[in-house]
């Protein structure tokens, strides 16, 4: 008897090990940005509604062909979630109380995790105030004729490289990124350009990218720019290498920084390496060597 009740305690046992060791390879595999699996997640906060309760506001997300992708509710604190993949660089979001509906487009990216606080004024007209934007954004991969494009003046956009390089632009493939700030942060390489890719940083204030070997690295005949909007706010440029160079240009490639104000570009080896017919414009950044 005793054996017997030893033999099915081994095997409730060894059930169970299996039952959490499958659950945990799930769970892995649905990592990443926005949950993984191309999908965009807005964690966001109805912070005031004026004349109104922020409890209780159903939240919707549009797709461009005005297909509802997800909806759900405000809870008490106005707090709410929305996970979707979108079919284009831009969404509908709708805000809808008791006796208002209020609604607008914004920018999206596939793989990232989105802060949307906004406040609702549903008086007249009726407006939804952006009180904070800001997207975290999985590591860029891009190729062949790939394009990521991302322009709201109205957010902050930030790329984590986990020790990755941030953003990879190969082939013909194009990265295109307008934010009000971009941070490119713990990169192995900030950007790294091949064949043709294309790369373009544009924001209103700061642009930082922080990289352990090159800061920015371009061969073939690709470009990346990096520059001011059209009318900045208080743009400054830096880019930081720990290990290696600010930027490295091979090939035909080209480079341009274009600053409002301040710039500095530093490598532990050198700010700028050039090789080949590269053309690097540093438009008069401070360079720091080592």
């Amino acid at each position: 008897m005793v054996k017997l009740l030893n033999r099915h305690s081994f095997l409730l046992i060894l059930l169970v090990m299996v039952s959490f060791m499958s659950s945990s390879i799930w769970g892995c595999e649905s990592g990443g940005g926005g949950g993984g699996g191309d999908n965009t997640r807005i964690n966001g906060t109805v912070l005031e509604v004026i004349s109104g309760s922020v409890s209780g506001i159903k939240v919707t997300v549009f797709n461009s062909n005005d297909k509802k992708i997800d909806n759900t509710k405000t809870n008490n604190l106005g707090q709410f979630t929305l996970r979707f993949k979108p079919n284009s660089d831009t969404v509908k979001i709708q805000f809808e109380g008791s006796d208002f509906t209020l609604s607008r487009f914004i920018a999206v990216t596939r793989n990232s995790d989105v802060i949307f606080n906004v406040s609702l004024l549903v008086e007249g007209p009726g407006e939804i105030i952006v009180n904070d934007w800001t997207v975290f954004q999985d590591q860029v991969r891009t190729d062949g004729s790939d394009e990521l494009t991302f322009n709201s003046l109205e957010a902050d956009f930030e790329i984590d490289g986990d020790g990755n390089t941030c953003i990879r632009s190969h082939g013909e493939s194009v990265v295109e990124i307008t934010a009000r700030s971009i941070t490119l942060v713990d990169c192995s390489i900030g950007i790294d350009t091949q064949g043709s890719g294309f790369v373009l940083l544009e924001a209103d204030l700061d642009i930082t990218i922080s990289a352990n070997k090159d800061g920015i690295k371009t061969s073939n005949d690709s470009l990346v720019t990096v520059t001011q909007t059209v009318s900045p706010v208080d743009n400054n440029i830096f880019i930081t290498s720990l290990k290696e160079h600010g930027i490295r240009a091979a090939g035909n490639s080209e480079v341009e920084i274009n600053p409002q104000n301040d710039c500095s570009i530093s490598g532990a080896k050198s700010a700028i390496d050039q090789k080949d017919s590269s053309v690097v414009d540093p438009d008069g950044c401070t360079l720091v060597d080592g």
